[in-house]
């Protein structure tokens, strides 16, 4: 199985602290990126990392062809117009069903390996006190997605997207116009297979996950993952 990993951008948010891909800073003591890296699950093989932006070349000389046993396959996103987008530019090298998770958000093998082991399409939720950064979502009385809303200004859940997604290649048939940010959002698409394909996305609760936008939570994400190195060496 692939796992399509968006690591292209400027990482606005932490330019006035460090110039750098921000998925390479340090973390209780490694790179941030491979915290979601070690979390994929045995039957992710393969990476796919969708490059971009100013810091590319960097990319590129970190992971190589091959990356912690795994063959490395890079594709470009010319203009940044959003996380969609930017998976959907995979589409001429992914196979059947694939991963997405984003290099910047720490998660836990157990919750990855719950989506990949489901049947259909899935995808990771966690309630936050903060849903308005986020995508919002509403699921049924059996756990699948029937609305999702990326930062909307009156959250109507607590529930939001934190990420990962288990989807196949009718994601790649799809499209959608543009949001109010000038972005073809991740969670639009996929709404897009819900309303016009009538595909089902199972909505997995994580157990643990931290975003790692800015500076503030880069400090916070370096805190708790030490506590969490502490808890596990302990143990």
């Amino acid at each position: 199985m692939q796992a399509v990993i968006p690591i292209a951008g400027k990482g606005k948010r932490m330019t006035q602290t460090y110039q750098g891909p921000k998925q390479l800073l340090a973390v209780a003591g490694q790179p941030l990126v491979e915290y979601a890296l070690g979390a994929l699950p045995p039957e992710v093989d393969k990476l796919v990392l969708v490059v971009g932006g100013p810091y590319e070349q960097q990319i590129r000389a970190y992971f190589g062809s091959e990356h912690q046993g795994r063959t490395v396959t890079y594709v470009r996103q010319p203009e940044p117009l959003g996380l969609g987008h930017a998976i959907q530019q995979a589409a001429p090298v992914v196979e059947g069903k694939f991963l997405i998770v984003l290099p910047d958000d720490i998660y836990v093998a157990e919750d990855l390996q719950a989506m990949v082991r489901h049947e259909g399409l899935a995808m990771l939720a966690k309630r936050t006190e903060h849903p308005e950064h986020f995508a919002v979502l509403v699921c049924d009385a059996e756990g699948c997605l029937v609305r999702a809303v990326e930062k909307p200004k009156e959250p109507v859940s607590d529930l939001v997207s934190i990420g990962p997604y288990l989807l196949d290649q009718e994601f790649f048939e799809l499209q959608v116009p543009p949001s109010s940010r000038g972005e073809i959002e991740l969670p639009d698409l996929v709404m897009a297979l819900v309303r016009e394909r009538g595909r089902r996305v199972k909505v997995l609760e994580a157990s643990f996950w931290l975003a790692v936008n800015d500076p503030a939570q880069l400090t916070n994400a370096d805190r708790e993952m030490l506590k969490h190195l502490k808890v596990s060496v302990s143990t």
